[in-house]
């Protein structure tokens, strides 16, 4: 027992120190206790809240998922009734359609289809939902203050969902909200409003009733409570028991701890004396000697760890009586091999001579300069290093040897770095890509006189700033994703990327960037980007790409694209079910004008015909010149046949007008066949040989006309 506990359990009878520790004991007990019944109802509360996640998570991804079916149909159509009326809020060229029978249609997009299901919902279930937007389309779609607040939180922070619990008038709820993305069905309605795929168009909230479940939370809390209650009781009484019994062994041993001490106190007040001046003796001599070893220790510290090679050498022949680790590294030998040795032994042959003559003329007392660049060699072998070695002469007494320290830095590493610099500078000045450095927080910090070249910024207006400033906004998060991604896994990035200039302009460059440092290191990484301008290149493949694919009389597209065109629409149609148009047209009495006015009329004719040809159909169809005087149009995603029909019968009108060449003025007209997909054939071989039937039949018919080709019979719909 220490004196320090004995002197405070003194201060307190036996009888009141038992019931202090045993009212310690309670109150401790208590408060375990306690905290145990609060984290056991703070984990029924999570164990609720929980639940209601879960349960809200699982609603939002049932109408999601109703939603995302509707948008992938582009909205169904159901009956209009008194409970579903038209959504004055959707803009659709078909919302509202009228059946073979008379019946009338309209459409129901996700956000009507997910009110209605709302409204079912709360009537069989008490559940709301609620769709909305911080720019919503409909009023009654407007936020309350949770959802704003959760919508915000979703588009700042980037959370993927919101629980919050309320106990209002109407009674006890969980409220769940999670964002609505915009996938790709969505942007058929919603690309005109400024979204783009991946945004957050809005979201659902889900108001589910609580009531239920409190009545069990209660129960689990009066269950635990009970428990708790019971536990407490029967730990205090074992508690109360235990410290009794510890209270009389305590007793005994505290008697006996007393006799025990006095007599210890007694018998070791004279060897502390003793000691005590024993040590006194101890402390001082101690001191002493580490006053030598820290002094000795200073000196071989200083010399050991010193970054240049040192040496002592004495008069008269300057032989080496010391050198460090250092030195021995430089000189490629151990150091007790250097000792013994003279110093012009590791001199390059080269600079021996004037190394010795400065040794002399120190042996003869003349005034020499202290510092030296000279080159010394192992006497291994191997290349000679460079160094500077700078010569000091000891204090002596004149009946002691002179001698001199003399320090050596090996430069060899570092002239070979700046020579290095100085290359690396030269290329960089004059290299014809542009390159750009930036630091550990992507700064920039270096350009060439090619960055400013090529993109018109100085340095003095990049240093300092983000590279971001020269992006084109043409990519999307993902593309700088990705080499983000191949910088730190492989540490380089290339490929193509558009970038703007200082003038605005924007300009493809063939890019490469390089990662310096380890970041794991702690000392940060930068980045070298080199790039050129490859603007000429990308002007000369569309070049290429253009005339591979059009017509270079009409610049309309040539018989390879056509077809590839042809194939993407059978492709289209036979996916979502539309139906696709192919029409043949031809020239009627093209030769007559070629053989009489010739062939640069005749060229200028089929220009003029082709220029026709492309007013009359849709930006989204498809004009062919197949060959001589033959063209083909792509109708794509027709309605009804009546289109087609009407397309003909502008073709036949627009050909039949007179054309002016040069100061003649000719008539030809056009025979057009059309076959339509899938009626007249499911193949592109089917479709083409009727589309033709059905342009021989207007030829043999008189021209002039066109032709809707006809299964059957052989007869076909003529105009």
């Amino acid at each position: 027992m220490s004196p320090a506990f004995s002197r405070f359990a003194l201060q307190f009878s036996p009888v009141r120190r038992f019931y202090a520790v045993l009212a310690t004991g309670y109150l401790l007990l208590t408060l375990v206790f306690g905290a145990a019944l609060w984290t056991e109802f703070r984990q029924i509360d999570l164990n609720l809240a929980t639940l209601a996640r879960e349960r809200g998570s699982v609603l939002f991804r049932l109408i999601e998922l109703t939603r995302e079916w509707n948008a992938r149909h582009g909205g169904v159509y159901v009956p209009v009734t008194a409970q579903t009326q038209p959504n004055p809020y959707l803009k659709h060229p078909r919302r509202d359609l009228t059946t073979r029978d008379g019946q009338a249609l309209t459409m129901v997009n996700p956000a009507f289809m997910t009110r209605q299901i709302a409204e079912i919902a709360e009537q069989a279930e008490g559940l709301r939902f609620h769709i909305t937007s911080l720019r919503p389309i409909r009023p009654a779609n407007q936020p309350d203050p949770w959802e704003s607040e959760a919508l915000g939180e979703f588009e700042r922070n980037g959370i993927q969902e919101k629980l919050a619990f309320f106990n209002g008038d109407g009674g006890p709820v969980y409220r769940y909200m999670a964002p609505l993305l915009v996938h790709q069905p969505c942007l058929k309605c919603h690309e005109s409003q400024g979204y783009k795929l991946g945004d957050i168009r809005g979201g659902i909230s889900v108001t589910m009733p609580a009531s239920a479940q409190l009545a069990v939370r209660d129960q689990q809390r009066q269950r635990a409570t009970l428990t708790h209650m019971a536990s407490f009781t029967a730990i205090a009484l074992l508690l109360h028991l235990v410290a009794w019994r510890t209270r009389r062994h305590f007793l005994h041993l505290e008697e006996l701890a007393g006799d025990q001490e006095r007599l210890i106190t007694s018998r070791t007040q004279e060897l502390s004396l003793a000691n005590a001046r024993l040590l006194a003796e101890v402390a001082e001599r101690q001191r002493k000697e580490q006053q030598i070893a820290d002094s000795e220790s200073r000196y071989r510290s200083v010399v050991e760890t010193s970054q240049d090679g040192i040496l002592i050498m004495a008069a008269p022949d300057f032989r080496v009586v010391f050198a460090n680790e250092r030195l021995a590294a430089i000189i490629r030998q151990e150091t007790t091999a250097l000792v013994g040795l003279t110093v012009l032994d590791f001199i390059h042959p080269d600079d021996r001579p004037l190394v010795a003559d400065r040794l002399a003329r120190r042996e003869r007392g003349e005034v020499v300069q202290s510092g030296l660049r000279l080159r010394v060699e192992s006497p291994l072998g191997g290349e000679p290093r460079v160094v500077d070695a700078n010569v000091a002469e000891i204090v002596s007494t004149p009946d002691q040897v002179r001698q001199w320290v003399v320090s050596v830095r090996d430069v060899t590493d570092k002239l070979a770095t700046e020579r290095e610099l100085q290359i690396a500078a030269t290329v960089m000045a004059n290299a014809a890509e542009g390159i750009i450095v930036t630091d550990q927080e992507n700064r920039v910090i270096q350009v060439n006189p090619a960055f400013t070249r090529i993109t018109g910024f100085t340095a003095a207006e990049i240093l300092g700033r983000d590279p971001k400033v020269l992006r084109s906004g043409r990519h999307d998060p993902e593309f700088f994703s990705a080499m983000r991604e191949s910088l730190q896994q492989t540490g380089r990035w290339e490929g193509e990327i558009w970038n703007r200039r200082r003038d605005g302009s924007v300009y493809p460059q063939w890019l490469s960037i390089t990662a310096l440092g380890d970041a794991a290191a702690g000392n940060g990484v930068r980045h070298v980007a080199t790039f050129i301008d490859i603007t000429q290149r990308k002007e000369a493949e569309e070049l290429l790409r253009h005339r591979a694919n059009t017509d270079p009389l009409t610049e309309l597209s040539n018989r390879a694209l056509f077809y590839d065109r042809l194939q993407m629409a059978l492709t289209l149609s036979r996916r979502y079910g539309h139906q696709f148009a192919l029409i043949y047209v031809d020239l009627d009495h093209f030769k007559a004008v070629n053989d009489s006015l010739g062939h640069a009329a005749g060229d200028e004719l089929l220009v003029e015909a082709a220029r026709r040809l492309s007013l009359v159909v849709r930006e989204s169809d498809t004009v062919a010149r197949l060959g001589g005087d033959e063209f083909a149009v792509i109708l794509p995603e027709i309605r009804q046949q009546a289109e087609v029909v009407e397309v003909a019968q502008r073709i036949v009108h627009t050909l039949a007008r007179p054309f002016h060449l040069g100061n003649e003025e000719v008539r030809v007209s056009g025979s057009v066949g059309v076959a339509l997909y899938p009626e007249h054939g499911e193949d592109l071989e089917r479709l083409k040989r009727h589309a033709d039937l059905a342009l021989y039949q207007v030829k043999a018919a008189g021209r002039n006309g066109y032709r809707i080709y006809t299964a059957g019979d052989g007869q076909s719909l003529a105009g």
